[in-house]
């Protein structure tokens, strides 16, 4: 899964390189590794904790910047996602560095929050009926009952160290066939040094679930998607700006949207 990166295009970034500049290098790279490029999507069909709700709905104006797409079996995403919300009339946004892979093999809902990702921003949402298992450094594992051996079995104290480093944390969720790694940091950037981790990260934790086969959690009753409830404050740390009035808290939304993603 993982290849050796040309990461020349990242490399020759100057010292003080502005949004734009990182951006183009970043189309540069993807192009360089023989992967997609798209500067922008909004309202991703992507089921998982960034993209949906606690109902299942899209989120409110979602969208994702600087996606890249590696082709392979599989084929791996990689992206900077946010989504604006408001409380009262202070326009907030939950930005998350993300990667995306489809397993070939089913497997029941599972969801890892590590406690260097929680100590920089919580999740939007967290399951309301599962089993919840707690690990070293307040990592925390949220699981089917019927599915607690199998987490257990994918969750080696090897991986979760790898998971849960303090410079580049990652979340682990497998939802619907998917499994996401969530970072509170930027992923899709012009620090190489991201890009490797990011895609050695996705490799282990993938060969870990698809070697476990979930088949037999899943036939025991073992759901796909766990039941969620969104978080009040939605991980969102940044205050965006103040509004005043309805219409005003609008456009306030867009522009943060327009904001998180021109650069």
């Amino acid at each position: 899964m993982v290849h050796p990166l040309d990461v020349a295009r990242l490399l020759a970034l100057p010292d003080d390189y502005s949004d734009r500049e990182e951006s183009e290098a970043v189309r540069l790279f993807a192009e360089a590794n023989g992967a997609q490029f798209q500067p922008l999507v909004l309202g991703q069909p992507l089921p998982g904790v960034v993209f949906r709700d606690a109902t299942g709905a899209p989120r409110p104006m979602q969208g994702a910047g600087r996606i890249v797409r590696f082709p392979g079996e599989p084929e791996i995403e990689i992206a900077n996602s946010a989504f604006p919300y408001a409380i009262e009339l202070n326009v907030m946004s939950s930005a998350w560095g993300y990667a995306a892979v489809r397993l070939s093999r089913p497997a029941p809902a599972l969801l890892v929050e590590t406690g260097s990702a929680r100590a920089v921003r919580l999740l939007p949402a967290t399951p309301t009926a599962a089993e919840t298992l707690t690990f070293e450094n307040g990592t925390q594992a949220h699981v089917d009952a019927r599915a607690v051996d199998w987490a257990r079995g994918i969750l080696s104290p090897d991986l979760l160290a790898l998971l849960d480093d303090a410079e580049l944390p990652f979340d682990l969720e497998i939802v619907e066939g998917w499994l996401f790694l969530y970072s509170p940091r930027q992923l899709a950037g012009g620090d190489p040094r991201v890009w490797r981790r990011t895609l050695g990260v996705v490799a282990a934790v993938h060969d870990a679930v698809e070697a476990a086969d979930g088949a037999r959690a899943v036939a025991s009753g073992a759901p796909p998607a766990l039941p969620m409830t969104d978080r009040p404050w939605k991980g969102g740390r940044r205050k965006a700006l103040w509004v005043y009035g309805s219409m005003i808290a609008v456009m306030a939304i867009v522009g943060a949207v327009v904001a998180l993603f021109a650069r």
